[in-house]
């Protein structure tokens, strides 16, 4: 599951202000910037610790704040959640009450806590991209049969024969063989990702 939309939010925590930005990233450098974002959107702050995860790839800095109280414990929230490709980066603002390493721990955890709680999310689609070939005395039926199968960008093309070109999210094979009697067969291309 992927973040729809940047977001920002925040909370005061015995005067002290936690903003936490939630971002897509897929690399170091993506939460570079994001990072950068946050220096130059609250350029007063006292700390900006951040945390990301991406497929295998995670990431996380206290940015001053005594070791394992911020960016571990905002990766923990990160890690425990379905969301890939997410980086957050949470600003605070010093309000001067100290407020201890458990303290800490709670501030930035549930600063990107109340940020994933709020984001908007979507599922990615992978689909095949297919190619079929058809005799023309089979085509129209080929064509009514990838209609009826809801399948995205149906194009055909006519050579010597009917060439088919779709992206379906099912591999149609077994159906297609039994319904033509193995006249056709839908040869994948390539897998794409759908992000909307």
């Amino acid at each position: 599951m992927y973040l729809k939309h940047d977001l920002t939010v925040q909370q005061e925590v015995k005067k002290s202000r936690f903003i936490c930005l939630l971002a897509r990233v897929k690399t170091q450098d993506d939460l570079k910037a994001l990072i950068a974002k946050a220096k130059k959107e609250f350029p007063q702050a006292t700390h900006y610790c951040s945390a990301m995860k991406s497929g295998s790839l995670t990431h996380s800095s206290d940015d001053g704040e005594p070791a394992g109280t911020a960016g571990r414990p905002m990766l923990d929230v990160l890690i425990n959640h379905e969301a890939d490709q997410i980086g957050a980066v949470v600003v605070r603002y010093f309000g001067g009450t100290l407020l201890g390493k458990g303290g800490l721990v709670r501030a930035y955890s549930s600063s990107v806590a109340l940020a994933l709680q709020e984001a908007s999310w979507f599922e990615p689609r992978i689909l095949g991209f297919y190619q079929l070939e058809a005799d023309y005395a089979i085509s129209g039926k080929v064509e009514a049969f990838l209609r009826s199968r809801e399948v995205e960008s149906l194009n055909v093309d006519y050579g010597q024969n009917a060439l088919f070109t779709f992206l379906s999210a099912d591999d149609l094979n077994d159906d297609l063989a039994s319904r033509f009697s193995g006249q056709v067969q839908a040869v994948l291309l390539k897998q794409c990702t759908l992000e909307n």
